[in-house]
This record gives structure tokens, sequence and C-alpha cells, in this order.
């Protein structure tokens, strides 16, 4: 699966939306007009089409009302994630939850965040809808939510809910979070008009004398004019609904495939939800409002007309071929064994991953292979797992991970850090130790992945602390990646401040750039300096930059902070550029046929 194309696919989207909310505010002003100019000989006027005045005031009216509804939305969801799940009336998960459902929850999730390779989300649930359902919410994978319905918790089972919580991390891969939030605010404004006139004729009608009523109801009237407006509008939000996201449905659908190696899984889920929909339930106006970001749409005569999502039967057949089409003929047994609910340890999916076959001696290995060799397969230990989910636990984990072999120099270390939450990071630190110790270096960055979400709860002051403390601790550790993944990683989800990366790069200093990472990348990947040249020269060829990157970067040279810096401008670059060189390291790094050093 392409997710460089799926994010450029859902930037072309804005362009679309903004195309149709155009015409939607056009059509919406056009008709008040209209409906105006015909209300006025009510009024004993005579009937005059053009009046410049009158379409002054309506077109202003519905401009104002549109885009502050939906300029209004928009920075009450811009808050991240956790704000569209609180409009939904949904309840965040403790990671100290007793709960066998709410456990197993959180451990997929987790699973789902070492498969896709990004940061383990909040976890929100959704208490009083008993359908099965699911979403994903947020500007960035920094601050991503997902959220399930209890009755997902209670309906599916394990490989199911894998299967569901897969397809909504897509959507946050495939860079859909954002773009769901510009539907809603745009949705919100279009049915403000209806809104408003609803407002206007309440007004109207609640005057009590006779004398208020005569110079009222002309506001009654206007208002059901704004009114009528309001569900045209209706009518266009659900356009934009049902325009953007059928096709965002089956991405999200495949590349959930892809992430569990389980297709059964995702389409067992959807024909529970199929069951399910046929049982009568609510839909708050909320949910209605966000129904493109869920998992399965509400099944409404509107959604049927206008729908969001495909339909499941096509769905279960894209990802499963050998299911039965027919939903009504299978079983109506939906609810999850309890004996499903015994979770098994924290994995990468090693039993339904499919071995990387090595390339031959100078073929390039393709997009897939790249994808397959660097995928987490490892475990990683329970007690580890365990220890990641609280404060305490995630910063010494960090700290063991940039811990010295040599002792003396580790005793430095470690005294050092005794001042970090009163000594008990460094009490954690010791116990834990002889794990890390044993941790494959495949599974260090995974670990990290998983410790983010419990340093999240640190305040800015101790975030701040820690973090001096641990550039301070790392300077001329023995792998120098890690702890730029280190740095890099609670730089950009631990910081409040906007993320600095990104800046619009020089064009003439991107080779440079290129050479910088991609150098640091084959030191730490290949072990002979033979094999860290010939990488090189590999990646370099893929970018088609083998003049203007000549000359690979010693380990003396590589700066961590420098390739910090370079990482920022490279994030800066278009999306086939940035695609064109993360495939570039990929080749490098498997020069040796190892996906790990």
């Amino acid at each position: 699966m392409n997710f460089f194309k799926a994010q450029d696919e859902a930037k072309g989207k804005t362009a679309k939306l903004v195309s149709i909310l155009i015409l939607a505010v056009l059509s919406l002003a056009g008709s008040l007009y209209v409906l105006a100019v015909i209300g006025e000989t009510k009024l004993g006027l005579p009937l005059d089409w053009w009046q410049p005045r009158m379409f002054l005031a309506t077109s202003g009216l519905a401009l104002a009302v549109i885009l502050g509804g939906s300029l209004l939305k928009i920075v009450e969801l811009s808050k991240g994630g956790s704000a569209v799940a609180a409009s939904l009336g949904a309840r965040l998960v403790s990671p100290y939850t007793t709960d066998t459902r709410e456990r197993r929850y959180l451990n997929v999730v987790q699973e789902m965040s070492l498969a896709s390779g990004m940061p383990v989300p909040d976890c929100y649930v959704m208490d009083g809808d008993d359908t099965i359902n699911a979403f994903a919410a947020g500007n960035d994978p920094k601050d991503a939510v997902v959220g399930v319905t209890v009755g997902a918790l209670k309906n599916l089972n394990r490989d199911e809910l894998q299967g569901v919580i897969a397809h909504e991390f897509s959507h946050i891969a495939n860079g859909d979070m954002r773009l769901n939030i510009k539907i809603i605010g745009m949705i919100a404004g279009l049915t403000a008009l209806a809104g408003l006139g609803y407002i206007l004729i309440r007004v109207g009608l609640s005057s009590k004398s006779s004398n208020d009523k005569k110079s009222a109801w002309p506001l009654a009237l206007a208002g059901l004019v704004v009114l009528i407006v309001g569900w045209m509008g209706m009518f266009f939000a659900r356009i934009i609904q049902s325009s953007v996201s059928r096709q965002r449905e089956y991405l999200a659908d495949a590349s959930a495939v892809q992430f569990t190696r389980n297709p059964k899984g995702l389409a067992s889920a959807l024909v529970k939800v199929g069951q399910l929909a046929r049982r009568p339930h609510e839909v708050s106006v909320a949910q209605l409002e966000a129904q493109h970001l869920f998992f399965s749409s509400s099944g409404s005569f509107l959604d049927s007309l206008f729908a969001t999502h495909p339909p499941l039967a096509d769905r279960v057949l894209r990802i499963d071929p050998s299911f039965s089409a027919d939903l009504s003929q299978l079983s109506s047994t939906v609810s999850a064994n309890e004996t499903e609910l015994a979770d098994s340890p924290l994995s990468g999916f090693n039993s339904r991953t499919n071995s990387f076959a090595p390339s031959l001696p100078g073929r390039i290995p393709s997009d897939l292979e790249i994808q397959e060799a660097v995928r987490f397969k490892g475990k990683i230990p329970t007690e580890l797992r365990a220890v990641s989910q609280e404060p305490i636990g995630a910063m010494a984990i960090v700290l063991g991970l940039i811990l010295r072999q040599d002792p003396v120099l580790r005793t430095a270390q470690i005294d050092s850090a005794r001042s970090l939450a009163a000594g008990e990071v460094v009490k954690q630190t010791l116990t834990i130790k002889p794990l890390l110790r044993a941790l494959p270096a495949g599974s260090r960055v995974p670990l990290l992945d998983l410790a983010m979400p419990a340093l999240r709860q640190l305040s800015a002051t101790q975030v701040s602390a820690f973090r001096a403390a641990i550039k301070e601790l790392s300077v001329s550790t023995e792998d120098g990646m890690i702890v730029m993944l280190i740095h890099a990683s609670m730089r950009r989800y631990l910081s409040v401040a906007p993320d600095t990366l990104g800046s619009q790069p020089n064009v003439i200093t991107v080779p440079n750039h290129f050479a910088r990472v991609l150098s640091a990348v084959v030191i730490t990947s290949s072990e002979s300096p033979m094999a860290q040249q010939k990488a090189y020269r590999l990646g370099a060829s893929v970018l088609g930059l083998e003049q203007s990157m000549q000359s690979m970067l010693t380990p003396e040279q590589v700066n961590l902070d420098q390739v910090q810096e370079s990482l920022g401008v490279i994030s800066g670059l278009g999306v086939n550029d940035r695609r064109s060189f993360v495939r570039a390291c990929g080749v490098a790094m498997l020069n040796d046929q190892q996906a790990e050093p």
C-alpha cells in the first residue's frame, strides 16, 4: 500500500471539497434570495426579480452563517482528536483499566501501532452505543485518537477487533483525519442555516399580544425561508460526505489487511456490522455530522441515498472473496465468546507475516519487499509492556535505552540521573535493565513508541526537565541512532509548540541533506566500511544523484543534531521526493539482506 500516494490524494480531495463548498454557498445564497423576493409579495410589494440590496443582504447572511458555522466547528475540533471524541460523547479508557474487554482493546491498539509504525493513540469508548463501530480523529498522528463503541467490544472477537482497529489506523496513515475534520466543519456550516431558520420561527411564533403577532409574523416567514434553504444545505452536506468517503473506505480496508495479514478478521467484523445494523438504534446529531469518520454507517434512509460507506457486501468480497455476499444468510451469533477475551502477549503478527525473501545480488528490492523486511516481527516482553504504561516506567525505558555498555560510564550515567522523579526512575531502570539488554535491536524503537503515551501524561515542566536530562546523559552513547530517534520522538510527540520541522528547503542543498541522513542509515545498518560504501552508492543511485552525493560521511562526521536538522529539511519536500528518499533508505538498508544491524 502506497501511503505517500494516499496522503497526496487526500490533499487533492481538499480542493474538491472547496469547489463543492463554493457551489453549495452560491446555490444556497441564490435560493435564499429567490425565496426572499417571493416572500416580499406576501407583504403586498410588487414582484421585482433584481434587487441589489436584497441580493447583498441575503448573500451576506448565507455567507456569514455558513462560513461562520464552519470556522467555529473547525476551531473547536482543531484542539485535536480528543475534542472530536468528546463531541461524540466518547470516554477515555484508562491505561490502568482492569476491564477485560478494554484491556484487550488497548493491547490491540498497541499492536496496530507497532504494525503501522505510528505512535500509540489515546483510546476512547462510546458507552451508549451497542452497534459495532469505530473512528479515528485528530489533526495528525501526534494528537490522534481512536474510539470504538461498547458494542464493538462486546460483539467482536480479537481478530475482528484487530481488523477494525487496523482500518482506523490506516485512516491515520493515509492522512484522512485532517480531511475529515474539514468535512465536519463544512457540514456544520451548511446545516447552520437550518438552525438559524428554526430560531427565527420560534421567536416569531412566541409573540403573545396581537400587535406583536402582526409585527412578528414576517420574522417567522423569514425564518421559514431560511429553514427551507437550510434543508437544502443538509442536502449539499450529505453530497460532500458521500463524495469523499467511499473510496477512502476501500483504501482503509485494504491497508488494514496489509497491517494484520488476516483478511478474515476484518471481513467477519463487517459481517457482524451488517447483522447488528438491522436492530433499531439511535444516532445523535454529532454522529450524523461525523458519519464519514466511522468504520461503518448508520444504515438510515438518507445514508442509503447518500452513502458515506460502500455496501458492506462489496467491502467483504473485496477483502475476502470466499465470504458469502448475502449477509442475511449468515449466522446471527455476534457476541464475542468470553474465552476469546484472554489476551495474548504483544507481538508483531509473526504467525501471519510472510518471510522476506532475500534479493539477488545487484537487484533493487521492490517497495513491497522493503515494507515486509522492516515490518516489526519481534515480541516485547510482557514485563516491559506493563512498565511502559505509566510515566515513571516510560522514563525508565528511555533512560535504559541510552545506558552505556562500559560499567564505569554506565554508573556515571545512573548517578547523574538519580534526581529524576526523586530517584524512582533510576530504581525502575535498574529493575528492567536485564530485559532491555536482552531486547533485540529491532524491538527498541517499537518499545519506545509504546512508552510515548505514558510520557504525554507528564506536565510541561516535567517533560522539559526529562528531555534536558536525556540530552545530557546521551552524549557519546554507543547507539547513536537510538539516541537520535529518542530525541526526535520526544520533540515530535511531547512538544506543545508547533513542530518546526518541514520548512521550505533550499533546493541546492537538498542533496547534502540526503547524503547526511543516508550516511547515518547505512552506518547503523551495515557493519563493514566496504558494505557501507556499497549501500550508500546504491541508495544514491535510487535517487539518481550519484554525482551530487558522491562522498559518504564517515561515522565521525555524522552529527546527530545535524542529522535531525536534515530530517527536518527532507520533511518539507514534496510527497514524491520524500517517497523517493524513503525508498532509497530502504534499498540501502537491505543491501546486506538484513533489516537490522
